[in-house]
């Protein structure tokens, strides 16, 4: 099973010992400085500088560059924080960076994973399904989408796989169908319990990817593609479940199943915790950027090394503002 651990051969081959004693600007950070004590010093200084809250920082700028559909500006990174909400091209860069790792451990892709780009279409099939005729323009928009994934995803994306991945979000609720050709199932993995799939729009979407994905492998002259419309559905169990959303944090969640999930229902105590969830939200944050498929970490590790350099001067003027806001709200 993997873990974050397997994030290391993603990721610089040396991001520098670990210093407990570094200065961190952002609030988020210094909030949690416990939990980032044994974190690599290079990965806390990224991570500062990705989540810095400075008004003299552009929030556009590019932070991950992948391809031409995966990419990631700063603001596109602070919906990494607790309770904001991640966006969708978090998880395109996510599934991309997924791929890429299987091909680090593996000789055979035994997993695959899909981005979230898919979505409009997988809406549109949502709204549709309860009428009396299909309308095939969804479907041949969304297998078209898809194409263009595989096309996109350079030699790392594998049809054949024994688990396929399809992440989505149904405003704001992140969650991922996993095709599970090994065990004959379609697995839900979601932080959310539903005890009754049939009035959940959650699994009634999970069942609809099911019947599309069939079509689209067989499509494409794979054979389980025919079969999969008999495998059977299952909801993971996972100990972080409960029966109400957790929004804001889903999209961590289903990054976390995306990463360690392999066909089988797995425990981590860091998804149990609030507290130890936004350690992994700094690990992920740093996996992002740091990935050897970010075609601008260099870049980006050249502006980190900057504000280091100017790390004590913008403490001193973000210390000053926060101080007058704290006065300025009182008043």
């Amino acid at each position: 099973m993997r873990s974050t651990d397997t994030m290391e051969e993603a990721d610089v081959t040396a991001c520098g010992d670990v210093e407990e004693n570094v200065l961190l600007v952002a609030r988020s950070l210094r909030l949690n400085l416990t939990l980032l004590k044994n974190v690599q010093t290079l990965r806390k200084h990224v991570v500062d500088y990705c989540f810095f809250d400075d008004w003299n920082y552009a929030h556009n700028e590019q932070l991950v560059n992948y391809n031409r559909h995966a990419a990631l500006t700063m603001a596109n990174m602070l919906t990494m924080l607790p309770d904001v909400g991640l966006c969708d091209a978090v998880i395109d860069c996510w599934s991309m960076l997924m791929n890429r790792l299987e091909t680090y451990e593996y000789d055979f892709q035994r997993m695959s994973f899909f981005d979230i780009g898919h979505m409009e279409y997988l809406n549109q099939l949502l709204q549709s399904a309860d009428q009396t005729t299909q309308d095939d323009t969804v479907l041949d928009n969304l297998y078209e989408m898809w194409d263009l994934y595989i096309q996109d995803s350079q030699d790392i994306f594998n049809l054949n796989a024994d688990l396929l991945f399809v992440p989505f979000n149904i405003e704001g609720h992140f969650a991922c169908v996993c095709f599970n050709s090994k065990a004959g199932t379609i697995d839900l993995l979601d932080h959310q319990l539903h005890p009754d799939p049939n009035k959940s729009k959650i699994c009634k979407l999970a069942s609809l990817i099911g019947s599309a994905l069939s079509d689209y492998l067989e499509s494409k002259g794979i054979d389980r593609g025919s079969e999969m419309v008999m495998f059977e559905h299952r909801q993971i169990k996972f100990p972080w479940q409960s029966s109400s959303p957790n929004l804001p944090e889903s999209g961590l969640f289903t990054m976390m199943h995306m990463l360690m999930y392999d066909g089988n229902p797995f425990d981590n105590e860091d998804l149990c915790r609030k507290i130890s969830r936004r350690y992994l939200v700094f690990q992920l944050t740093a996996a992002l950027i740091l990935a050897d498929i970010n075609t601008i970490r260099d870049e980006v590790v050249g502006k980190v090394n900057q504000f280091l350099v100017e790390k004590d001067d913008i403490w001193t003027r973000v210390h000053a503002q926060r101080k007058i806001n704290k006065i300025i709200k009182k008043k």
